[in-house]
């Protein structure tokens, strides 16, 4: 659910583009930003084809299934976690469940609204919350400075410690979702959701457009809204929360997730450490100091701060995290490589401590490792975003001008950044470093994407590894079974044909 310190349902359904699941051109230069990268690297957009979400149920159907009883709390559902409570209770006791119409209306019933924009992050009434400029989980594409990912949680008592029903909503324009985590009091367990909402775009011909979901406006104007537990439907989809969720595997421990929970916490704004008063400059270029962003208000977005985060993280027991950032070495050893780091963040920086857990989730052992440097933007495009973006609030460019505006990573760190493998891999490498994540031993081995599992490739029946390849030779971004999804990875046709010949042997 979150990102970088990537907490979400792993996270997006997202990413369905803004003509309602068209595809835009797929050719060389697909996306618009990196196209004719090394080897014929070209890095899709950040796409979901409507298809994928065509199976998860709606309206009733969807509510029996959130407010099913487990039969495991006495008072079901006042006992159970605040999601349930909230939007079950209403409907279990006859009546119709709540619908919120924004974002800001869904984290106030969760008692996650800001009371006072004058106030102070996590104290006097307001949540706490904290915003990153790098995603490393489902949603990757999505985040940047200027488009980040805010995370709102409930404070941490006088004592330290979590209250007993914490909760928390995660946020990043560009799809029609929010992300929810809630502790269950009765049963000490995290629970995760996914909230779908439309837009009255929706509805249209053009279907919604940048200006739609890039914008505040894809924060208020919520048409229907329906909630998914991660454990229901999700967890058959590619929008699986519980890959990243529970290391472990299944029925292991779910668990939030924050990579980067050391100082200085590097792809976090924070007016506290060189690189987050950084991102929160770039932020600022576009957005201006008015702007809120994720239903935090603008007077409030300087004060972001990922020390509570991780704190939130650590009282509520997971402060153990699996192939965990250390910022403090990556950062010091990038700076060195590169001074100009991290305000300036051409030319990239190195570091031998990032390269040690990067080749850990190259493995296939682990979530993708953030990027070594504060910044994964270009600062061409992102001054050009920057300035469309203010053009158009403005009102003084047109709204259907607004381009994608995430379009703005730098060309020469998408490996590093985990949008495609790592360069030189041979066929079985590339394997684990693009599939194995998804496809493996600890996942539930009764949902259908068990049935191909990389660490056991042997053994694989010759029909798995047929359909493996027929997919594996999907170029539509529009086909969901292209493999593997464009949201995730992109490979070159010669590392697909690596992939193909060894699932042919």
């Amino acid at each position: 659910m979150w990102a970088a310190l990537a907490l979400a349902a792993c996270e997006q359904t997202g990413g369905v583009l803004p003509d309602s699941g068209r595809a835009p051109d797929a050719g060389p230069d697909a996306g618009g930003d990196d196209g004719g990268l090394d080897g014929g690297l070209a890095i899709t957009p950040p796409f979901l084809p409507a298809a994928v979400l065509a199976s998860l149920v709606t309206g009733d159907a969807a509510a029996q299934l959130l407010c099913a009883n487990d039969f495991r709390h006495p008072n079901f559902p006042y006992d159970a976690d605040l999601f349930i409570q909230v939007f079950c209770g209403p409907y279990l006791d006859g009546g119709a469940m709540p619908v919120p119409h924004s974002l800001s209306e869904l984290q106030s019933m969760l008692g996650l609204g800001f009371t006072d924009s004058s106030g102070q992050n996590g104290v006097g009434g307001n949540p706490a919350f904290a915003l990153s400029g790098h995603s490393t989980a489902i949603g990757t594409r999505f985040v940047s400075a200027i488009n980040p990912h805010a995370i709102v949680f409930s404070p941490l008592l006088p004592d330290g410690g979590t209250p007993a029903d914490y909760v928390s909503v995660a946020f990043v324009r560009g799809g029609e979702f929010a992300e929810v985590a809630a502790r269950d009091p009765t049963l000490g367990t995290l629970v995760l959701y996914l909230v779908r909402f439309t837009l009255a775009c929706d509805g249209s011909d053009a279907g919604c457009g940048f200006a739609d979901l890039l914008t505040p406006a894809v924060e208020s104007g919520w048409q229907s809204v329906t909630s998914y537990t991660a454990s229901t439907q999700i967890n058959d989809t590619v929008l699986d929360c519980l890959q990243c969720h529970q290391p472990q595997g299944t029925p292991g421990p779910t668990i939030l997730r924050m990579q980067e929970n050391s100082a200085p916490y590097t792809h976090f704004f924070s007016s506290r450490t060189p690189g987050g008063t950084a991102l929160l400059g770039d932020f600022h270029a576009a957005h201006g100091q008015a702007e809120g962003y994720g239903g935090i208000p603008g007077t409030l977005i300087g004060q972001s701060d990922p020390a509570l985060l991780a704190q939130f993280v650590a009282a509520a027991g997971f402060g153990a995290q699996p192939n965990a950032f250390p910022s403090a070495a990556i950062e010091a050893e990038v700076e060195q490589s590169a001074p100009g780091q991290p305000a300036v963040n051409v030319p990239m920086g190195t570091s031998a401590t990032w390269e040690t857990i990067y080749g850990v989730s190259q493995a296939g052992d682990a979530i993708p490792a953030p990027y070594h440097d504060v910044k994964i933007t270009d600062p061409a495009k992102l001054a050009a975003a920057s300035q469309l973006y203010q053009s158009v609030e403005a009102g003084q460019t047109p709204p259907d001008a607004l381009t994608d505006i995430r379009a703005v990573f730098l060309d020469q760190g998408v490996r590093d950044m985990g949008f495609a493998p790592a360069a030189g891999l041979d066929g079985k490498g590339l394997l684990a470093a693009s599939c194995q994540h998804c496809h493996n031993s600890q996942l539930d081995q009764t949902i259908s994407r068990a049935r191909f599992n990389v660490e056991n490739l042997s053994l694989l029946p010759r029909e798995v590894k047929q359909e493996a390849t027929r997919r594996l030779g999907i170029t539509d971004l529009n086909d969901p079974e292209m493999m593997p999804p464009p949201l995730f990875h992109t490979l070159t046709a010669d590392e697909r044909q690596l992939i193909i010949s060894v699932l042919g042997q």
